[in-house]
């Protein structure tokens, strides 16, 4: 199981120094927000991967084959630890087969459907991101989704990590564990909240009271 942030680069690596998150996502939208004091994403992109050590995911654009080819071997020269991360079309996992086979991983976003998942499987990439609550938003059933992917690739034997993404809540986070996910995507905000819940809030307030009555030596740490 794991834990990939998405945020600001103060706030993913703030998340990355707590040592509880193993990879680093963006989308256009995340990169647009970085590079909007004039950076270009090369720059960003090397400050962050330096920063926190963590491989970084980052989305290409395409739309067709060989472009998304192109920029995955760009971004590979900027760093080996950014990983193409591609949309789950038609052009998108043909390209994603053939950096598979070269040894390149690969991630693939926008999964909405069984379907997608399952070519996804085929194409033998490391891992897939369902969208969870943008599904929830059109009314469809995000964590039955999860479910069925996750159950398809267990019989299979399919090595095809689920990682969702538009993880909003740790309700959601829940919901997404529960159902199958191997991990999630989760924004700074979330990932704060994850370890946070008012009776463990109440008890540790109890016991900070209670630490006030122990008698300790001069040598305790304080």
């Amino acid at each position: 199981m794991n834990i990939w942030i998405a945020g600001s680069p103060k706030e993913v690596m703030e998340a990355a120094q707590t040592g509880l998150v193993s990879a680093v996502v963006t989308n256009p939208t995340v990169v647009a927000d970085w590079t909007k004091d004039g950076q270009p994403l090369e720059a960003v992109a090397t400050s962050v991967i330096q920063t926190t050590g963590l491989p970084l995911y980052i989305q290409l654009c395409g739309p067709n084959r060989d472009q998304f080819l192109r920029e995955a071997d760009y971004l590979k020269n900027v760093s080996q630890l950014i990983i193409p991360k591609i949309p789950a079309t038609l052009d998108g996992l043909a390209a994603a087969r053939i950096l598979e086979n070269k040894g390149v991983k690969t991630l693939i976003t926008t999964v909405c459907s069984l379907n997608q998942a399952y070519v996804a499987a085929v194409a033998g990439v490391v891992a897939i991101c369902p969208y969870y609550s943008r599904l929830r938003d059109h009314s469809e059933d995000a964590a039955r989704l999860i479910r069925d992917v996750a159950d398809m690739y267990r019989r299979e034997g399919v090595s095809t990590r689920i990682q969702p993404a538009s993880v909003r809540s740790v309700e959601d986070v829940a919901q997404c564990i529960l159902n199958g996910a191997d991990g999630v995507i989760v924004f700074y905000d979330v990932f704060r909240q994850l370890t946070a819940h008012p009776v463990s809030d109440k008890s540790l307030a109890n016991f900070e009271n209670d630490w006030r009555r122990i008698k300790l030596s001069a040598d305790y740490p304080s």
